[in-house]
């Protein structure tokens, strides 16, 4: 198989076409997608979404440009930053207290940016974010364009979205300026795939075409882009009936889990009155009320259910569903969930009933404190820290390549950030290049690491700031 696969593994042969100058085979193929997503125009990426997101912040910015960007983006916009030499303004986002993620900007919080800085050039965010959950991009993408600026969307979690209307809206759908699709996440296509849409006039063709060429490989593997290719034929001709499917199966997996004791499962009649979204073939789940992390629920189905999920944070697993999943896989993770929240709970009442034993005294599980428990640890709170945004000193770009030092957390406070931050999973920003770092940023950090996050940008318990 690996063989047959290699057989495939060529580079810019004459009648192959060439995909940094379509004329053939690739240009017919991205017209294809273009048609199949309702785009303008569509580009073919086998760099990942980093490399489209970083493309086309480059198109349409350069050195001391303002760029309008959401709190809760991830890093790869900050490396486009970076590039670009552009000048980041924050989007305040939304959170939600119980499940600790954040939901998205508002058409409020993105007009007070707007009205701010009205020499944004363009306004970045994402649909939908790790968590499932889809903004306003109707009312975001209307305002955006109201102001005369451009939209650009990430939905590196969100290609599926074009191909089923029982799903949050693709920026796609209304009108969005530059929209990036990751493949690989939702779309049965091979790991490193992406693809980057234009619809309007805003944007020329050329300038993403000139900012591709500085990132994406001079060498595309034409294995990823026949991969391309052959998952948005299967989106465009069975993508709605297959994710009918899944979301059908889906939503029964929340009603499942939500009837199940000490488990929580996120649904669209949790966010929707804040004026948000949710992608139903995105599974986030929290055993928090019986004191199980993320991290220890992942676990938990990776050794004893051989399940592996997306990803995990301190409170929720986040499971992805894709239009290749079936009905009876869905409901039997659903089902192995539950028996870890009956097997914990079980486990809890056994040594509350020790320990009343032990010491006479009466206990509940709700208790903090109970004698042979001890004290139940006080997780940190990831919503939080994206509730403030700190004040940014100098562009990414000058603090990339300012003279820098390594410091302790501790000593960090109130020194510009010279790389970087950020908490895996999910991999939301804390700190990025150039920004003044807090004792609230700190305290999380170390906090947070003591119950198993691990974050890119420190090392060591230390962080690099500018001198």
């Amino acid at each position: 198989m690996i063989a047959h696969s290699l057989l495939g593994d060529v580079t810019e042969l004459p009648g192959l076409d060439d995909l940094h100058a379509p004329e053939g085979a690739i240009k017919e193929a991205q017209h294809l997608a273009a048609r199949a997503f309702g785009a303008d125009e569509t580009f073919f990426i086998v760099n990942g979404s980093t490399c489209a997101i970083q493309s086309a912040i480059l198109a349409v910015s350069g050195p001391g440009c303002k760029i309008a960007v959401s709190r809760d983006v991830h890093k790869a916009v900050i490396g486009g930053l970076i590039l670009a030499g552009a000048y980041p303004v924050y989007i305040d986002v939304e959170v939600d207290k119980e499940f600790q993620i954040p939901l998205g900007p508002t058409p409020d919080s993105l007009k007070h940016v707007l009205d701010k800085h009205p020499d944004v050039r363009a306004v970045v965010f994402t649909n939908p974010n790790y968590y499932g959950i889809s903004p306003r991009v109707d009312l975001l993408v209307a305002l955006i364009h109201d102001y005369d600026k451009i939209a650009i969307i990430d939905e590196a979690h969100g290609a599926h979205l074009p191909f089923h209307d029982d799903l949050p809206l693709s920026g796609l759908e209304v009108g969005a300026d530059l929209v990036i699709s990751g493949a690989h996440k939702t779309l049965p296509a091979m790991t490193q795939t992406s693809l980057l849409h234009r619809t309007g006039g805003k944007v020329p063709d050329e300038d993403i075409s000139r900012a591709l060429k500085v990132i994406e490989t001079a060498s595309p593997s034409y294995i990823l882009m026949a991969s391309l290719d052959i998952a948005r034929k299967i989106a465009a001709t069975k993508g709605h009936e297959l994710l009918g499917r899944v979301i059908h199966a889906a939503r029964k997996a929340q009603s499942r889990l939500n009837r199940s004791a000490g488990v929580r499962c996120l649904t669209e009649e949790d966010v929707v009155g804040k004026g948000f979204r949710h992608d139903p073939t995105k599974l986030v789940v929290s055993l928090d009320s019986i004191h199980m992390t993320g991290f220890e629920v992942a676990r938990t189905l990776r050794e004893k259910c051989r399940t592996e999920v997306e990803f995990a944070d301190i409170v929720n697993i986040i499971a992805v569903l894709t239009m290749v999943d079936n009905e009876q896989e869905i409901l039997a993770f659903a089902d192995a969930i539950r028996e870890i929240a009956i097997t914990e709970d079980k486990r809890h009442e056994r040594i509350i009933a020790e320990g009343c034993a032990t010491s006479g005294k009466t206990c509940t599980k709700s208790d903090k404190r109970c004698e042979g428990r001890g004290i139940e640890p006080v997780l940190p709170d990831f919503s939080s820290v994206l509730e403030e945004t700190p004040k940014q000193v100098m562009t990414p770009r000058e603090a990339m390549f300012a003279t820098w030092e390594q410091v302790e957390l501790e000593r960090a406070v109130g020194r510009v950030s010279a790389d970087t931050v950020v908490a895996y999973p999910p991999g939301i920003i804390l700190v990025c290049p150039g920004q003044e770092i807090t004792g609230r940023m700190t305290d999380f950090m170390i906090h947070a690491a003591s119950c198993g996050v691990q974050f890119h940008g420190v090392k060591d318990d230390c962080v690099l700031v500018v001198r």
